[in-house]
């Protein structure tokens, strides 16, 4: 990653040095900040960081490439092998992925714009996106909305980083794997306002609990202050939770109706979305499926937080476009649900729904991949989608890994693969033509290919 980055050295290093004591003469001012040495630029602060492989290894190439300055853990072993010209460009630090939030969080508190983050176990990315549109109105230097899923640690600091002094809305994705995250990022961010979109499953073989899980989430008011805003939907679960910490951190909390007397309606159930109403106004909302009807609910809540244009909210909704490999439909000799991003629990059964909804009573094929990161309640939580499966009572299940073992058990007639080409086969000499196609799974399992394989096939 690569952003544009006005500091001068001594800035960067008055954030890690108490008494300034550092080897450098000049005051050398940096135009880019970057964590690959791949894209270094001249005048680049290079951030090497621990992956796959240690990003100190890349110091020497990011240096060649021009970098003026580095990031660099004290004590490194990469600092020996340095020349001393170059071990003078080191600004030392405890760690590199911290002292990038340090960075980051400096930039964001030199400007005063509203900043939405967003959580959740599921729907983060379309809320995110929606959120985006609602403000859409604005100028393009006026709006920073994180790009991609750029939502952990590496990636919210240079989702900061494009604030600049004509930023007036920031709309940031606050994502998690493990305990604690949730609260680095929310005081990095330092939101003015903050959405849940729900409290599921999602990361329960780290978390250990669901109540865990609700902590978690809830822990995006850490870095909020007194007065700030925080928006959830009114079937979340913990909800009394929620109610009980922001009151003690004296934090406005806004609930939006889904479940009870929800102010938009659903007037038309079609194949590929909803006819809505809202307001005393039609609206076409074009994806499948009732779980998502929470994330465009928390969108008017916001809008109607903000006073922002009814005309604006609902063309929000009907100019929404899905991202890439979440409910895409592709027609060919098959019609394709391609949700093959990722999967928890509560984002599958979703999709299911969706899925069931567009298929109508057309054959359905539920190509389903293994949920990860569930460790002990792997089980518990497969064979809850295969019992959905089997309550819809159509179509043929195919489960792909071994964790979908305990899920193929609870359908009649659904198969286990472990191979994936054995499945795609199974699929070219099986399934009807125009046959729907529902292909999901946690990102490990790299769904697409079944994706890939089967757009392309033309019987």
């Amino acid at each position: 990653m690569i952003a544009p980055f006005e500091y001068s050295l001594s800035t960067i290093l008055s954030l890690f040095s108490k008494d300034q004591d550092w080897k450098r003469t000049d005051n050398p001012t940096f135009r880019w900040i970057t964590t690959s040495s791949s894209e270094t630029k001249a005048r680049s602060l290079f951030v090497p960081l621990r992956g796959t492989r240690d990003g100190h290894e890349f110091i020497p190439d990011a240096l060649s490439k021009g970098a003026t300055a580095f990031l660099c853990e004290k004590n490194h072993p990469i600092l020996k092998t340095l020349s001393n010209a170059d071990q003078s460009k080191a600004i030392v630090v405890s760690d590199c992925l911290l002292a990038l939030g340090v960075i980051a969080s400096y930039h964001r508190m030199r400007f005063k714009p509203m900043i939405l983050a967003v959580t959740g176990s599921s729907g983060k990315t379309t809320t995110k996106d929606l959120l985006g549109g609602l403000f859409g109105f604005l100028k393009q230097k006026s709006l920073v909305v994180t790009e991609k899923n750029y939502n952990n640690e590496i990636g919210l600091p240079f989702t900061l980083f494009r604030i600049t002094e004509e930023t007036r809305v920031v709309i940031c994705e606050l994502g998690m794997n493990h305990r604690g995250e949730i609260a680095r990022l929310s005081r990095i961010t330092k939101p003015t306002h903050a959405l849940i979109t729900n409290i599921g499953s999602a990361h329960i073989e780290n978390l250990k609990s669901r109540e865990a899980i609700a902590e978690e989430k809830i822990d995006i008011i850490s870095g909020m202050a007194e007065s700030s805003v925080l928006f959830v939907p009114d079937d979340l679960d913990f909800l009394y939770r929620a109610k009980l910490r922001t009151k003690k951190q004296k934090i406005k909390l806004i609930v939006w109706n889904h479940k009870e007397k929800p102010n938009l309606k659903v007037k038309k159930i079609e194949s590929t979305g909803f006819l809505l109403e809202w307001k005393g106004k039609e609206i076409q909302w074009r994806l499948p499926g009732t779980k998502l009807l929470s994330n465009v609910r928390g969108m008017l809540a916001v809008g109607s937080y903000f006073q922002i244009d009814p005309d604006q909210m609902v063309n929000t909704i009907q100019n929404y476009k899905s991202p890439d490999k979440r409910l895409n439909i592709n027609k060919g000799y098959f019609t394709i649900i391609d949700d093959c991003y990722n999967a928890n629990p509560e984002s599958m059964l979703s999709s299911i729904g969706a899925a069931e909804q567009f298929a109508g009573n057309r054959n359905i094929v539920w190509i389903l991949g293994s949920m990860k990161e569930l460790g002990k309640f792997s089980k518990y939580y497969h064979e809850e989608v295969g019992k959905e499966i089997q309550r819809i009572g159509k179509g043929i299940l195919l489960g792909f890994g071994e964790e979908t073992k305990p899920m193929v058990k609870k359908v009649p007639g659904a198969k286990c693969f472990t191979e994936v080409e054995d499945l795609i086969q199974f699929v070219k000499t099986t399934v009807p033509k125009n046959s729907v196609l529902l292909v999901k799974g946690s990102r490990s399992m790299k769904m697409e290919r079944i994706v890939i394989a089967l757009e392309t096939f033309k019987g």
